[in-house]
């Protein structure tokens, strides 16, 4: 049986039409799924960068958290440090030192941090000198002085007792003065009246 070219004409368009859009739903599923995988591939990696920079947060955190300790542990040891100093520079050093009234003088006298020369001229005073000093004048009367080195020490009012870790020179030239030294061999010269300069032994 022929079929007519008027029926197999329209029959053909039709068959081609539902091939074109079987690979048209074909092609735009493709494109689709291709969609898709790039945006969850950009979601992954915008993930990944914020895990990244949050790692990188935490890392500095802690960094500065580090640095902050070790600040305040380097501050302590200053203070520490600050705090011995402190304590190394007050106080006359007692070593060697058994006399009862000396020591006495250096536990209640007024205490003075001394250098280079020095002088007392006031009276009625009890001072505890903390250094080393080239001369120590003492002017006052009724004066007890503890001192430590001295290069020359020179009294020249009364009723002074002067205690003396070490001194080159003592030079007397008052009444009623006393002058202890522990060591050392000073020069000793006194022009005074009923004065006493002498070392104290154990």
């Amino acid at each position: 049986m022929r079929i007519p070219n008027q029926l197999l004409v329209p029959a053909t368009v039709m068959a081609l039409g539902v091939s074109l859009a079987a690979c048209s739903i074909s092609v735009g599923g493709s494109e689709g799924d291709s969609a898709s995988e790039e945006t969850t591939a950009a979601v992954a990696t915008e993930e990944a960068t914020q895990t990244t920079e949050s790692a990188d947060d935490t890392d500095t955190d802690a960094d500065d958290s580090e640095d902050a300790d070790t600040d305040d542990a380097d501050a302590a040891a200053d203070a520490d440090t600050d705090d011995t100093d402190a304590d190394t520079a007050v106080g006359a050093s007692t070593v060697d030192i058994t006399d009862s009234d000396w020591l006495g003088v250096i536990a209640n006298g007024t205490q003075e941090n001394v250098s280079g020369d020095y002088a007392i001229q006031s009276s009625g005073g009890t001072y505890n000198l903390v250094g080393e000093l080239n001369s120590l004048t003492i002017q006052g009367s009724e004066v007890t002085v503890s001192a430590e080195t001295i290069g020359t020490l020179t009294v020249q009012g009364s009723d002074v007792t002067v205690y003396v870790r070490q001194a080159d020179t003592i030079q007397v030239f008052g009444s009623d003065v006393t002058v202890y030294y522990l060591d050392g061999a000073p020069s000793i010269q006194d022009i005074g009246a009923d004065n006493t300069v002498e070392q104290l032994t154990d």
